[in-house]
């Protein structure tokens, strides 16, 4: 009874209400409400946030992929066709390489320009790739924006993947948040100049002639990118998160005000792929120690193996690196004993550390085998502190926690009594994939960790 009262107290709300209501279901949800009944049937085409992504429609491993796509193109043709409403927030068209549907595509982007769209997101990347930089040419790509877009007022956010565009044309609109990927570009000072507002900018596996990047932009995320000249400059005031994925490159943060910065993300691990690698391991060791004090004020900051593997190799490692502000420190590791001496070495320049995370990356069962006379063993029973493990390190968290041996001994030296007092909590998640048996032994690692201190508790989470 309290069911259908439920549904008669949802049934009695006008049309207004219900179209806000489902403003927060996500958009193939929202059209699965038009089979409840009659009066929801044209609902959800007053939806002012309208998605459209390939993968959810279409399967690529059928044999009538071809026509399955050119259904899912008419699909959209119909569904737009259908919307009552003049003005929309958000439009998104996700198309792997639209070949042969340049003329409807373009029509649909039309519509959204039409709409006074806000947030606009066009992603025609290949579904079959593996989104790296080499796997696409630029002169594949054959969607191309429409005029229309270069001086539209209503636009704040923007994302272009794998999409022909004339930077040269933007005029000055009040863009907040711009994403730009598979693209070349020849004079990025020159396009965000076009930007005075913009606060986000990311650049997505991108091959960048030049870079320098100013404005009072808040947030920068450059991945996978292709930069001739190895190096970039910075004039950000404003600046709170900087993202950087990629090869190992110079960085210039002297135009930077640093006293704002809040998270840093960092990840050089296809310097593992290169056969040449550009730098010694004691050159790249110097480099990125300069770079984690350039960035020395984040708040949060998140690290790759790479960094924890060279930063040791470095003249000198305790004297060139110098104290960071990091609160909450997040390493991506695998656990190798090549990385702890990286390890052990952010730890000691973070004293004011609170909350420390492994994410673990590829957990192994056994004890890997000695690296340059190191064993996680040995290493980790060494009665060695740090000042954050003795007055601020209150919480260590493992992400992808399988109960291996290199684990144990890691975490059995943070929980030991002799290398300080402050850890309150250890917190444990296993990877969603985890079979039963291995659970067991998580389980099982877990409450051995937990016999060997009264003090700190430790949680076990499933994934």
């Amino acid at each position: 009874m309290d069911s259908i009262n439920q549904q008669d107290r949802i049934s009695s709300l006008p049309d207004v209400v219900l179209v806000m209501i489902l403003s927060f279901l996500s958009f193939k949800d929202n059209i699965k409400t038009s089979a409840l009944s009659k009066r929801w049937r044209n609902l959800c085409y007053e939806t002012r946030n309208i998605s459209f992504k390939e993968s959810e429609y279409v399967d690529h491993f059928v044999s009538d992929y071809v026509s399955k796509r050119t259904s899912f193109v008419q699909y959209m043709f119909n569904w737009v066709s259908r919307v009552p409403i003049q003005v929309i927030k958000s439009f998104e068209i996700c198309f792997g390489y639209p070949v042969g549907f340049e003329a409807e595509i373009k029509s649909l982007i039309e519509f959204s320009i039409s709409r006074q769209v806000k947030k606009l997101v066009l992603d025609f990347s290949s579904p079959f790739s593996s989104h790296t930089r080499d796997e696409y040419r630029y002169d594949d790509f054959v969607i191309e924006l429409p005029a229309l877009i270069y001086g539209l007022q209503t636009l704040e956010s923007l994302k272009i993947y794998a999409c022909l565009f004339d930077p040269s044309r933007f005029a000055n609109i009040g863009l907040k948040k711009l994403s730009i990927g598979w693209f070349r570009l020849k004079n990025i000072e020159s396009l965000l100049s076009k930007f005075p507002l913009l606060e986000s900018l990311s650049i997505i596996s991108c091959s960048l002639d030049e870079i320098m990047i100013a404005g009072q932009i808040r947030e920068v995320i450059i991945e996978n990118c292709i930069i001739p000249y190895m190096s970039c400059s910075f004039n950000l005031p404003n600046i709170e998160i900087f993202k950087y994925s990629g090869d190992l490159i110079f960085f210039d943060f002297a135009k930077v005000n640093m006293i704002l910065l809040k998270e840093v993300y960092l990840d050089f691990g296809v310097e593992h792929d290169n056969d040449e690698p550009s730098f010694s391991t004691e050159e790249a060791g110097g480099i990125l120690s300069h770079l984690l004090n350039d960035l020395r004020s984040s708040r949060t900051l998140t690290v790759c193996s790479y960094l924890l593997e060279v930063i040791p190799d470095c003249n000198d490692p305790l004297d060139m690196l110098c104290d960071v502000k990091t609160q909450n420190l997040v390493l991506e590791t695998h656990l190798h004993p090549e990385e702890f001496m990286g390890i052990r070495l952010l730890l000691e320049h973070c004293p004011n550390l609170e909350t420390l995370t492994f994410e673990v990356l590829s957990p192994r069962p056994f004890p890997m085998a000695p690296y340059g006379g190191i064993s996680s063993q040995i290493f980790w029973l060494e009665n060695i502190s740090s000042r954050c493990l003795r007055r601020t390190l209150k919480i260590l968290v493992v992400k992808g926690f399988c109960s291996s041996w290199n684990e144990f001994y890691l975490l059995n030296y943070f929980v030991q009594p002799a290398h300080g007092y402050a850890l309150e909590r250890v917190e444990l998640y296993m990877p969603t994939w985890l079979k039963e048996t291995p659970k067991q032994w998580a389980h099982y690692g877990a409450a051995m960790l937990q016999s060997t201190s009264n003090r700190v508790q430790v949680i076990l989470h499933n994934g």
